[in-house]
């Protein structure tokens, strides 16, 4: 009995396996999206360093082209975003923009300041905690993160649902321009994690 009681004790007191990554970024990997009849792909298709910190890069592409390239990092903190470049700008974030805070804890807030391109903007993230969501790619445990964004005046508000392992499974957004109100879904329809 005493031997067993040992033994649990020194079980107890190791060292716990160190937790999975939230997600690990591969060359290759490639999210496919839906909305509505829209499909598009997101593809990590290599590295680059900002500064001192190695970034992937993540090319959208819609209809056959690429319209937009993302530059993220990822460790044990977040998710951040420190370059995005369009055919037309390119805009280094000066401070990291931080898409999911890590570990996720339902109720975090953070905020972010800077430049957008050449218009200054703001942005207050809210962690609404984890649901269960199911997509085109299947169900999925996420992370429900709220945006609040705005830029030169006009005011975006969208959620993204983070899913442990794969990225962003769901993206809402909603804005008003010219008078006209604008809302957008996208939905996970694939999810191929690279070499």
């Amino acid at each position: 009995m005493r031997m067993l009681a040992l033994a649990l004790v020194a079980a107890l007191v190791q060292d716990p396996k160190p937790a999975a990554p939230f997600l690990q970024l591969k060359e290759g990997s490639t999210w496919t999206y839906v909305n509505g009849s829209s499909e598009g792909k997101v593809k990590v298709t290599g590295r680059e360093k900002i500064g001192e910190v190695e970034t992937f890069i993540l090319v959208t592409e819609m209809g056959g082209s690429s319209t937009d390239k993302e530059y993220l990092s990822v460790d044990a903190t977040g998710i951040r975003m420190h370059r995005i470049a369009s055919e037309k700008t390119v805009t280094d974030y000066s401070q990291p923009f931080v898409r999911l805070k890590l570990p996720p804890v339902a109720g975090d807030k953070w905020e972010w300041k800077g430049d957008i391109g050449k218009e200054k903007a703001t942005a207050s993230f809210t962690n609404e905690g984890e649901e269960d969501i199911t997509v085109p790619a299947g169900k999925f445990k996420a992370w429900k993160v709220t945006a609040v964004v705005e830029i030169a005046g006009v005011k975006h508000v969208g959620s993204n649902w983070f899913a442990p392992g794969v990225g962003i499974v769901k993206q809402q957004s909603k804005f008003e321009s010219g008078g006209k109100k604008h809302e957008s879904t996208i939905e996970l329809k694939s999810f191929e994690p690279g070499a």
